[in-house]
């Protein structure tokens, strides 16, 4: 057994009894040295051992006595304990500066509670009935409150006195998110201050109805294109296939003649739906840090004699390059046929702003004329079109836990604005 395996208590006892051992030789040697009889000697050392004893006793009282006072003190305030106080004895210059220490301690920290259930209760004044899961934790992300809101979501725990992540929460940049609220709520977290005490909110509202709502809408979008689409192709094909069988005699130049354009619309119709599944085969994506000035100088094989295309901003992004490239090329794509080969201006920004990449391409070209269905699958203005571009590109960026935003600029073109997250791409891109 080595010394560091030893308490302090044990080196303490130890001690003591080493200095009443060491003075009760030191007293035997002495009287040895005055040629004192062994009866002599052992009469001294008897009538000395108790005094030692006592002594040694008494000092281990008040070191125990202290320590034990102290401790005794600290678990009372650990436990929550506002009414309890301790006394200075002054027989220990160290002792009372550790008390003198605690007691400050103390102060700031009845300071810190009260100021914390001043805040609790007011919370619970302003949020308590709100349909909204409101969640509320300290500068440590210790949980102070949470409002019956809350407590009525069974997939998460939250008992006041932990800490966020062993709540299952992942705190990143002072933002505070829970994986297993991420698909059908809409979380958010943000920064409060209340008497100089620092505190972060997390709220939650459930969207499972409103995304229900919203995917029955494209679905009677979808159909009513999809039938709008099939309509326009095969009422022309039913009508010239009337036309040839009401014929008496078939004119092989103009069954040819209709034939081939029924070949026409069947192969259009199929082409249509070739690139209308494509959407449905976009493969999660790969993040990574990309060079986007590299991807946008790609999409430059789009353009014609007559159209620019203009890059600012920063260089460096993050997600997946190949699907990011398509999208870019989608949109250069749609830029550029919008006004049919009369030139046209592109340009391209670049920015990261809080914890979001936001890349806008806007145009001087026709703009949107129909813009609330110009995201809805098979919806195109254009006569050769399929109404695929931007569904494809909405598809990429929900992949991305993003969004997209189009508008007209005020000049009558086309401005498309994509947003996702992104964790650290300022680190790379500064």
């Amino acid at each position: 057994m080595n010394n560091g395996s030893y308490s302090v208590e044990f080196k303490v006892k130890a001690g003591l009894a080493g200095f009443v051992i060491v003075f009760l030789v030191l007293a035997a040697v002495v009287g040895h040295t005055l040629n004192w009889s062994l009866l002599a000697i052992v009469t001294l050392l008897f009538f000395l051992s108790y005094p030692l004893c006592w002594a040694a006793w008494q000092a281990w009282d008040f070191w125990r006595s202290s320590i034990m006072r102290v401790s005794a003190y600290v678990q009372s305030i650990n436990m929550g304990e506002s009414g309890v106080s301790l006394t200075q004895r002054s027989k220990s210059v160290l002792i009372d500066d550790l008390i003198r220490e605690i007691k400050i301690l103390q102060t700031s920290y009845t300071a810190n509670t009260a100021s914390t259930q001043m805040l609790t209760v007011l919370l619970a004044q302003l949020f308590e009935d709100i349909p909204i899961a409101i969640v509320v934790f300290d500068d440590n992300f210790t949980l102070i409150y949470a409002n019956r809101e809350a407590y009525t979501i069974n997939e998460i725990s939250l008992l006041q006195g932990m800490n966020a992540s062993q709540l299952g929460f992942v705190v990143n940049n002072e933002q505070i998110q829970h994986p297993i609220l991420s698909k059908s709520w809409r979380s958010q977290s943000s920064a409060l201050n209340y008497m100089q005490q620092a505190a972060h909110l997390f709220t939650a509202v459930n969207i499972d109805s409103e995304l229900k709502q919203s995917e029955q809408a494209v679905q009677k979008n979808l159909v009513r294109v999809l039938s709008h689409e099939l309509r326009n192709t095969l009422t022309p094909m039913s009508s010239m296939a009337e036309t040839i069988l009401s014929m008496q005699q078939w004119d092989t130049e103009q069954v040819r003649k209709v034939l081939s354009r029924v070949k026409t619309r069947s192969d259009g119709l199929l082409s249509f739906v070739e690139r209308f599944s494509e959407v449905a085969k976009i493969p999660e994506p790969n993040y990574e840090y990309f060079d986007l000035a590299l991807l946008i100088e790609q999409t430059k094989v789009l353009l014609g004699s007559n159209d620019t295309l203009n890059f600012v901003g920063q260089k460096s992004g993050y997600g997946d390059p190949q699907l990011l490239a398509q999208v870019l090329i989608n949109l250069v794509k749609n830029a550029v046929e919008s006004v049919d080969g009369k030139g046209i201006n592109i340009e391209i920004q670049f920015y990261i702003k809080d914890t979001q990449q936001h890349l806008i391409v806007s145009d001087n070209g026709t703009g949107f004329s129909n813009i609330e269905n110009a995201i809805t699958p098979l919806f195109t203005t254009k006569t050769n079109g399929a109404g695929i571009g931007l569904t494809f590109v909405e598809s990429v960026l929900s992949k991305h836990g993003g969004k997209l935003k189009l508008s007209n600029t005020p000049t009558c073109g086309a401005n498309v604005e994509l947003l996702w997250p992104s964790s650290s791409v300022s680190k790379v891109s500064s």
